[in-house]
Formats: structure tokens, sequence, C-alpha cells
């Protein structure tokens, strides 16, 4: 066995380069890398990608969710929007918005030829009276980006959707109607000339919808109105516009084209 002499003077010639091994002093090689195979390797690789790992899977999940969201959501031949002013005034009006779609569809052709009949109502409460001041501004955005968009062209809604405080009833009535076809141009019928809505309850699409009986007397509808020098005014606008008008003279005259969906 080396003494502690022999063992410091073999390293300083260690160190000076005059030997390049030594018998006395044992130099530490560096152990190779056991590679890991199997369930080892797969355990290594999750425990030092796990959290990058489990985001991914969040995110293609949610990815997933929304593209079926998507692809199963049923394609819409018409829209419809159903504005309340004041949803005290028409208490019962979402709850029955399901029941108003379902009637809708048995007025309305299958105007994308996929086979199915189906009508959105898209339900808009712009009441004004109630603290929630974040409330009151995401209802309003809501309803004029629908009527800017061009996509509805038909409105169930309530007299007072379209006023302003500092006008005259009778310059609101005006107001109100500049949203609406004269009903003349809608339905060829001149002796409507003048008319701009018609009310809800006296339809037989009320009737449809359960809803003749307990209907609110300032529930109207009609079609909306499209002329050049609106934002929606668009090609596609005119032909959604032409198609409500196809229906609302479906309802007038009661032309049922469809069974009603149980």
């Amino acid at each position: 066995m080396a003494t502690e002499n022999q063992e410091k003077r073999e390293l300083l010639k260690l160190k000076q380069g005059l030997i390049e091994d030594s018998e006395i002093i044992e130099v530490d090689k560096p152990h190779e890398k056991e590679e890991l195979k199997g369930l080892a390797k797969l355990g290594n690789f999750w425990y030092h990608n796990k959290w990058y790992i489990i985001v991914a899977a969040f995110f293609i999940a949610v990815g997933s969710f929304l593209t079926y969201q998507l692809l199963a959501k049923e394609a819409a031949d018409m829209r419809v929007l159903l504005v309340t002013s004041n949803a005290e005034n028409t208490p019962e009006l979402y709850r029955k918005t399901m029941d108003i779609e379902l009637a809708l569809e048995q007025y309305c052709p299958d105007f994308d030829k996929n086979g199915n009949v189906h009508v959105e109502v898209y339900y808009i409460d712009l009441t004004k009276d109630t603290p929630d001041s974040y409330y009151i501004t995401v209802n309003n955005a809501k309803f004029f980006g629908e009527i800017d968009s061009g996509v509805a062209q038909m409105l169930i809604c309530d007299t007072n959707i379209y006023t302003d405080p500092e006008l005259s009833d009778e310059e609101n009535k005006e107001r109100f109607n500049s949203l609406f076809t004269d009903l003349a141009e809608v339905t060829g019928n001149e002796s409507l000339s003048g008319t701009y809505t018609v009310k809800f309850k006296d339809t037989p699409l009320a009737a449809a919808a359960n809803y003749e009986n307990s209907a609110p007397e300032i529930l109207v509808m009609g079609v909306k109105k499209e002329s050049p020098n609106m934002i929606s005014y668009s090609d596609k606008a005119l032909e959604k516009n032409s198609q409500a008008r196809e229906v609302m003279q479906n309802i007038l005259n009661n032309n049922v084209i469809n069974e009603k969906k149980q």
C-alpha cells in the first residue's frame, strides 16, 4: 500500500504531465449512462415532461369539444330576434322562446336544402331599469350587432325597443316603424300600406306556439327593412330579407308547410 508521500509525488507527476497513468492513484472514470428501456424509459419521460403533457392535453380536449359543438350545432334556415324592452312587461317571453321557435319552423321552408328545417330564435332583453350596467351594455351591443349583421330579418318584439326619451310618442312610433318593411310590400296587399308590424297574439303563429291567450298586447312582429344606407345592406342580407318575407306571408296566410316537431 502506497504511503501518503508516494501518493503526493505520483499526483504531482500526473499534474505535470510526466506520466499519463498511475498504478498507485486510481483515477475515477465516468460511468457510462445506462440506457433506459420499457416502462423505466416511459416513467422517466413522464417525470420530466408531465406538465407539458397535461397542458397540451387540456387544450386538445377543449379544442375537440368546441369543434364537436360547432359540427353538432343544427344549421339554421332562418334567424329571428325575440326582443323585449322590459322583461317585466313581457314576463313569459323568454320561457316561450322554444315554443315560438318550433312554431316558426312550421312556416319556414328548407332554405338551405339540407333536409332539415330549423329556425334559431335569439332572445334579447333590453331592460334598462336594472342596477347591472354591464348587462345593459352587453345586451344593447348584442341587439345592434344583430341589426347590423343582416342575418336576422324578422323581429318579434314589443313596441318600445327603439325609443328615444327626448322624442315625442309620435316621433318614437315613426322611429320604431323605420326598422320594418311596409307590409304592403311584404304581402303585395295594398290595403296594408302604412302598416309595418302585426300584433303577435292575433297571428296563427301565436296559436301554434300556444301563446295566443297570454301574449302581451305590446308584442308585435315584422320584417326588417333593408336600404342602401344601412350597415347591414348586402346581397346576403337581401337574400335573408326575401326569405323572411316568404315566411311572414306563410304566417299571415296560415300556410303551414311542415309538421310541428315534438
